[in-house]
């Protein structure tokens, strides 16, 4: 584990780099096909705000992570927008057409919580979004909320590492 404990160290004196290491972090946890192939959000998030503590502001961190986690919801609810237009979604939801159904009542009904409250929940993070392009849930509404819930997301990560007093 030193060759981690020396990359670490290395962003810990590069600010800037790590910035982008905390954005991409937050991007990738976000978006629905590197989510799953990588360890827990938490757990990256939380070491790459720790290293980020001793060379950039906490205000600074907590923008990267919200960016990153916003561009990872914005981008799983246009790749959404694309498979809603292919065969196999097509078939899928007649497949499952009473399940289908129910979500989007649920998404079109409590679209700004569901999207909210899904930014909470590991899987949920990147598969509502995708479900939100692929209803074609209007996209202003989805950004908005979006980036609500990834504020609220990045402050409880740089709040748990820092301290609340930090903002």
């Amino acid at each position: 584990m030193a060759w981690f404990d020396n990359w670490l160290n290395h962003f810990a004196l590069y600010p800037a780099q790590l910035f982008v290491l905390l954005f991409v972090i937050a991007l990738s946890k976000s978006t629905v096909l590197l989510s799953s192939v990588l360890p827990p959000a938490s757990v990256m998030l939380l070491t790459g705000i720790t290293v980020s503590q001793s060379s950039l502001h906490p205000g600074l961190t907590w923008f990267a992570v919200v960016m990153g986690g916003t561009t990872g919801s914005v981008l799983n609810y246009h790749i959404g927008q694309l498979m809603g237009h292919t065969r196999l979604v097509t078939r899928l939801t007649t497949k499952h057409a009473d399940k289908f159904l129910r979500v989007q009542h649920q998404l079109q009904k409590n679209g700004v919580l569901v999207l909210f409250t899904a930014r909470f929940l590991a899987v949920l993070r990147y598969i509502v979004p995708l479900a939100a392009g692929m209803l074609r849930l209007h996209a202003l509404k989805v950004y908005a909320v979006s980036l609500a819930s990834a504020s609220a997301w990045a402050a409880l990560y740089v709040g748990i590492v820092t301290g609340i007093s930090a903002f």
